[in-house]
């Protein structure tokens, strides 16, 4: 499973395997460093049209703009599985990232965290997920959840250990989106990056 960060399009970081943040639980008020990237960073016009260009591309150059404005980089941390070479066109014209960035992660089939957590290294940094969500941990899963998702995630391990990885795939996408908050989402998004391998 492997992971990358990217801070800003100047630096050029690109961190390998087990670095992207760990899943925290929603804070119930921000650290100061998640508070700059929800009132600063997210909120920095950008600019952009894009045709057939990987996620990727288009995360660059969001970053760049949000740290020409901020005068402060935008980190990204993409999860195992996140659609990083997936092309899309897109074009926004002098909206807020955090829209443009709902836009664009719509069209990819992801979510984004800001990482809130003091003293953790990640903090303030944009998680890219496989999921829904939209700049906030989900809540817990109840029991309920917890259930159907293993039950589909069942499925998705049959259809693997048959080897048919590709009629998995689908189902574990499901499972990973649907159920971000359950054991089985997250076995979901690790085996949906192993399938990417």
């Amino acid at each position: 499973m492997q992971a990358m960060t990217f801070a800003g399009l100047a630096a050029g970081l690109f961190c390998a395997a087990g670095q992207a943040p760990k899943d925290v639980p929603a804070a119930a008020k921000d650290t100061p460093a998640a508070e700059y990237t929800r009132t600063k960073l997210l909120k920095a016009r950008v600019t952009v049209g894009y045709t057939d260009t990987p996620v990727g591309e288009i995360l660059k150059e969001f970053a760049h703009q949000a740290e020409m404005q901020a005068e402060q980089p935008l980190m990204w941390a993409y999860g195992p599985g996140f659609a990083f070479g997936k092309k899309v066109t897109f074009a926004a014209k002098g909206v807020p990232l955090e829209a443009a960035l709902d836009q664009l992660l719509t069209l990819a089939g992801g979510g984004y965290v800001v990482v809130s957590k003091d003293g953790d290294k990640y903090d303030g940094w944009v998680r890219l997920t496989t999921g829904s969500e939209r700049g906030s941990e989900p809540p817990p899963a109840d029991a309920a959840e917890e259930a159907e998702a293993a039950g589909k995630l069942g499925l998705a391990k049959k259809l693997l250990d048959a080897g048919k990885p590709e009629s998995a795939r689908p189902v574990l996408e499901i499972v990973a989106r649907k159920y971000p908050a359950t054991k089985a989402g997250a076995e979901a998004k690790e085996l949906l990056g192993k399938l990417e391998k």
